[in-house]
């Protein structure tokens, strides 16, 4: 039977999922498809519909926090952030978890040699990506974490018994990484995203990956040589919605290759 699997969000036509969708499938020998569906999630009946046509699915910006909605299930992470980046679809229930953060942490140790524990942290942005990296950042023993905001709408209240958290509208601590969650590279000016305070050992990541030399990127090589894209998240991340959908172990040789080519 057809494994039938794709990633849904808007845009998505740059999206390296299917590729690496399609490798794990190729890895294990197992019939199966992956599709990019652009849907802004506008639509909810439209989207469930879409969704329960699918075994399994990614999920990426701007329908982290609606999927997250719209499952019958969720994991422990997924609940405390309220967002899911993958889905699974058993028995017409569709489940949902959230494995960026943790991707995020097993990638930025091969990435840019960081060591996250008692790391001072600055993030910009607080959707879904950037609770979920701050989640688990905090179960990896991170020192402090400062989320610069454009406007308080509560999304940090999640952490609020965590002091090592807080959102601030501009940070003065200087930080050993630095993390831009927003979406600015694909909707908008890198310029107009808050700065963070660095220094030149200053290690900074774009969660985005296209282009793979993003204008952020750019302005950050000003301050440090220590800078990388998303790439070796999505790799991470993959592998990890991977080896829960299809129940195996996919090798990260395999994904990179897939990505490489």
């Amino acid at each position: 039977m057809m494994f039938k699997s794709g990633v849904i969000g808007a845009p998505v036509g740059h999206s390296l999922s299917p590729r690496l969708h399609a490798a794990a499938f190729d890895f294990l020998s197992i019939e199966g498809e992956s599709t990019a569906v652009e849907v802004d999630g506008s639509d909810e009946a439209h989207l469930l519909s879409l969704v329960r046509s699918f075994d399994a699915l990614s999920v990426t910006f701007p329908l982290k926090e609606i999927m997250f909605g719209l499952c019958d299930e969720t994991d422990d992470l997924a609940r405390q952030i309220g967002a899911v980046n993958t889905i699974r679809c058993i028995n017409n229930r569709i489940v949902g978890r959230n494995v960026d953060g943790e991707g995020f942490c097993r990638a930025i140790v091969g990435e840019l040699d960081v060591d996250v524990r008692d790391a001072a942290v600055t993030i910009i942005g607080a959707g879904g990506a950037a609770r979920s990296v701050i989640a688990s950042l905090l179960n990896h023993g991170v020192g402090n974490i400062d989320v610069l905001l454009r406007s308080n709408r509560g999304q940090l209240e999640s952490f609020g018994g965590d002091p090592r958290v807080r959102g601030v509208f501009a940070s003065s601590a200087t930080a050993d990484l630095v993390i831009n969650a927003t979406p600015v590279s694909l909707t908008g000016d890198a310029s107009s995203l808050p700065t963070a305070a660095v220094n030149g050992d200053t290690a900074f990541i774009d969660l985005s990956y296209e282009p793979s030399e993003t204008p952020w990127m750019t302005e950050q090589r000003e301050f440090s040589p220590r800078v990388a894209n998303g790439l070796m998240m999505l790799i991470w991340q993959a592998k990890l919605q991977l080896d829960w959908w299809l129940n195996a172990e996919i090798p990260i040789s395999i994904l990179r290759e897939a990505v490489s080519q």
